[in-house]
C-alpha cells in the first residue's frame, strides 16, 4: 500500500462521513446532475463548503463530475439507501464512536489499557459495552451497525453451522436473537438458551414473542464472567463474544462451557479469524486495535491455533474449523 494513502486516510474518511452526514450520496442517487448552486441549497450550505465537499467526493471516486453535473458512482451507490444496513450502517458508528478514540491507539499499547474509550467516550464504565448505557445515542448507533453485521453472518451461519448432533444450544452473548432465529428456522426440533446482561435479554424475549418462538427459545439474565453457565444444553454458542476478552479470560468462558456440556457436547466459536502465521487478513488487526483501544482494553483477534489450545487446556477436543465470509471462521470443539 502507498505510504501516503495510508497517512492521508483520515482526510478521505472525513469526505465520505461528511457526505453522508448531509445526506449528499442519495440526493445524487435521486437528482443526478446537479450543479455546485443547486447541490447547495438542497444540503443547506453556503457554496464554497459545497465545492469543497464535491471536490473531495470527486477526487476519492465517491462522485463523478459530467459537466457540470454530479453523479453518483459504483463505489457510493450503496450508501443512498437502506441506512440501518452494511455498508451505510457502519459510517455513523465509525464517525461517532471510534474515529476519534483510535487517535488514543498508541497510548493505548504503552498503558495496556483502552485509553480512547476513556478519553473519548463519556461515562465511568471500564469498557464500551458499559460506557453505552449512558450514552443512549451512541448505543443506538453501535445496535444498529452491529445488527447489520450480525444478520449478515448471521444467515449464512444458519445455513452452514450443522447443528444435527444438538438438541439444545446455549448462546452466550447472543444479543436480540437473531443467530437464535435463524437457527430455530431451519431447525424446528432446536431448543435454544439465550444468555445476555438484563436489559439485552429482555429485549431478546420481546423479539422472539414477536417472531412466535417463546415455545423454544427464551433469553435469561446472565453475566458471563460472574454467573455459572446454565446447565441442560447440549451445545454452547460464542458469537463474535471471545475476541473481546484476554487469554485469561477467554480460557475462563470455555472452562464455564465445559462445566455445563455432558461429554460430547459440542462448543462452537464464532470469530473473526486470524491466520496461524499472524500474517492476516486486514480485519483481524483493524478489529484488534479497536478492542484493544477502545472497546476492553484487553482483546484482540485470535488464532484458531490458540483457540484449540484454550480448547484442550479446559477438556474440549478441537473438532474442525469452518470458514465464514472471507475472515470469520467457525471453530468447534467436543467435551471429551
Amino acid at each position: 500500500m502507498e505510504l501516503r494513502g495510508l497517512y492521508k486516510a483520515h482526510y478521505r474518511f472525513q469526505f465520505l462521513s461528511a457526505a453522508f452526514q448531509l445526506g449528499l450520496f442519495a440526493l445524487a442517487e435521486k437528482e443526478p446532475g446537479l450543479a455546485v448552486g443547486e447541490i447547495a441549497t438542497r444540503l443547506g450550505l453556503k457554496e464554497q463548503p459545497t465545492r469543497i465537499l464535491l471536490l473531495g467526493c470527486t477526487v476519492f471516486g465517491l462522485l463523478d463530475k459530467k459537466g457540470d453535473g454530479y453523479h453518483i458512482t459504483p463505489l457510493s451507490k450503496p450508501l443512498t439507501a437502506n441506512f440501518d444496513e452494511a455498508p451505510a450502517s457502519n459510517i455513523p458508528w465509525e464517525q461517532d464512536g471510534i474515529y476519534r478514540a483510535m487517535a488514543w491507539f498508541c497510548e493505548s499499547l504503552k498503558e495496556d489499557t483502552n485509553v480512547g474509550l476513556r478519553r473519548e467516550i463519556p461515562g465511568t464504565a471500564s469498557t464500551l459495552y458499559g460506557r453505552l448505557a449512558e450514552n443512549p445515542e451512541l448505543e443506538a448507533t453501535f445496535h444498529t451497525m452491529m445488527s447489520s453485521v450480525s444478520r449478515l453472518v448471521g444467515a449464512e451461519l444458519g445455513e452452514k453451522l450443522d447443528l444435527s448432533e444438538c438438541t439444545h444450544l446455549l448462546d452466550i452473548g447472543g444479543g436480540t436473537a437473531i443467530n437464535a432465529s435463524n437457527f430455530a428456522a431451519r431447525r424446528p426440533d432446536l431448543r435454544i438458551t439465550i444468555g445476555d446482561l438484563p436489559s439485552i435479554a429482555a429485549a431478546a424475549n420481546e423479539e422472539i414473542e414477536k417472531l412466535g418462538l417463546a415455545d423454544r427459545v427464551r433469553a435469561v439474565s446472565l453475566d458471563a464472567f460472574h454467573d455459572e453457565f446454565p446447565t441442560g444444553c447440549d451445545g454452547v454458542l460464542f458469537a463474535h463474544f471471545l475476541e473481546i476478552w484476554s487469554p485469561e479470560r477467554v480460557q475462563e468462558l470455555l472452562a464455564k462451557a465445559a462445566r455445563a456440556l455432558p461429554p460430547g457436547g459440542a462448543v462452537y466459536v464464532v470469530t473473526p479469524r486470524q491466520d496461524d502465521d499472524g500474517t492476516g487478513p486486514e480485519r483481524a488487526a483493524l478489529l484488534s486495535a479497536y478492542f484493544h483501544t477502545i472497546a476492553s482494553g484487553e482483546g484482540m483477534v485470535y488464532t484458531g491455533a490458540e483457540y484449540e489450545e484454550w480448547f484442550r487446556a479446559v477438556g474440549i477436543e478441537p473438532a474442525g474449523r469452518m470458514p465464514l465470509g472471507a475472515d470469520t471462521v467457525v471453530i468447534t470443539g467436543r467435551k471429551a
